[in-house]
């Protein structure tokens, strides 16, 4: 979560709004149902409710974004991404629709919605192939829709969520340089924009609390992400998107014990998961064996470093978790080090 764009996702994850549907109430609950499925990490029943509205609804571009979404939640999840092609096809398919919708009537939000939505989705995912270019005007493109958006309806207070959360992570990133005059600071306008989308928007409390939550981590303000993550994790404890939100916030925090027992139960979780590459279970036995280090635990430290780099990990995973395996040696050596120092 290190980028523009990876927080863009995260904001956006599938639980975009259907605030004032032009659905039938039937429709908006069965959205919310399949919105539901995924943040329990229940991913084909999401499929098969989002597949059902495009059959009803081909002409519309929700079916498909939802579908999409599902399936890139479904490959952040594993860090496997087997369903990119699919994934691929969805939002292309949403964008089309959006955009014919537009020629009809031009005053609709929603179609504009849709499509900018579909263009941060697919920005990451750029992001994820390290196609950085793309990835950059596909979130540029997204977001003025959303602009789109709220320029046809000042009240369309959801959309503030994504592009406040783009004027905060821009700067965020660019802050070395915002002392140029072309180049304007907007965190603060960032963080009010978000929390406006909280106050006044219709079905963003849960994603915005999320994404709330990781502006203020960066922004420094720990104790205030903190709360917001575990309002989000009490709500749904099973949810994997959640724990992450919650554990890194711990762990920055340097609330060793809390980060040491989120990690724990999130690697329960990850190792029981039917396909595992090995890519998220890196992470957890990293970061906790950087915690044991900390506690001066060396030889547990050391274990774990090369429990990681004992992984049987395919080429491609092999390929993206590098710059982990690296920590992993430097803590191995590092505590092999003061193993010796002390024997």
């Amino acid at each position: 979560m290190n980028t523009i764009i990876s927080h863009l996702t995260l904001l956006l994850f599938p639980l975009i709004i259907w605030a004032r549907t032009p659905f039938a109430p039937a429709v908006q609950q069965q959205v919310e149902l399949g919105i539901e499925k995924t943040i329990r990490n229940d991913f084909a029943g999401a499929e098969a409710l989002f597949r059902e509205l495009i059959a009803a609804y081909p002409d519309q571009p929700a079916g498909y974004f939802y579908l999409g979404a599902t399936f890139q939640a479904e490959m952040l999840d594993a860090e496997q991404y087997d369903r990119l092609k699919e994934f691929q096809e969805a939002m292309e398919r949403c964008i089309e629709v959006a955009k014919a919708l537009q020629e009809r009537d031009g005053s609709d939000p929603w179609p504009y919605f849709f499509e900018g939505s579909a263009y941060l989705y697919r920005s990451f995912m750029d992001s994820k192939q390290k196609k950085m270019l793309g990835a950059y005007r596909n979130a540029v493109r997204g977001v003025h829709r959303l602009e789109k958006v709220i320029e046809l309806d000042s009240a369309f207070y959801d959309a503030y969520l994504g592009v406040g959360s783009f004027k905060y992570w821009k700067s965020s990133k660019a802050k070395a340089l915002t002392w140029l005059p072309f180049i304007s600071d907007e965190r603060r306008r960032g963080i009010e924009m978000v929390q406006i989308a909280l106050e006044k928007g219709n079905f963003v409390k849960l994603v915005g609390r999320d994404q709330l939550a990781w502006m203020l981590l960066d922004a420094g303000r720990t104790e205030e992400a903190l709360e917001l993550a575990l309002q989000n994790h009490r709500l749904y404890p099973e949810s994997r998107f959640f724990r992450w939100t919650l554990v890194e916030i711990y762990y920055r925090g340097e609330r060793w014990e809390e980060a040491f027992q989120a990690y724990g139960e999130l690697l329960q979780m990850v190792r029981a998961l039917p396909q595992n590459n090995h890519y998220n279970e890196i992470t957890c036995l990293l970061r906790l064996g950087e915690i044991y280090c900390l506690q001066g635990e060396f030889e547990k430290s050391r274990d774990l470093a090369l429990e990681i780099l004992r992984l049987p990990l395919d080429p491609q995973v092999r390929e993206r978790a590098k710059p982990k395996l690296k920590q992993a040696l430097e803590l191995q050596k590092r505590c092999a080090e003061e193993l010796a120092r002390a024997g």
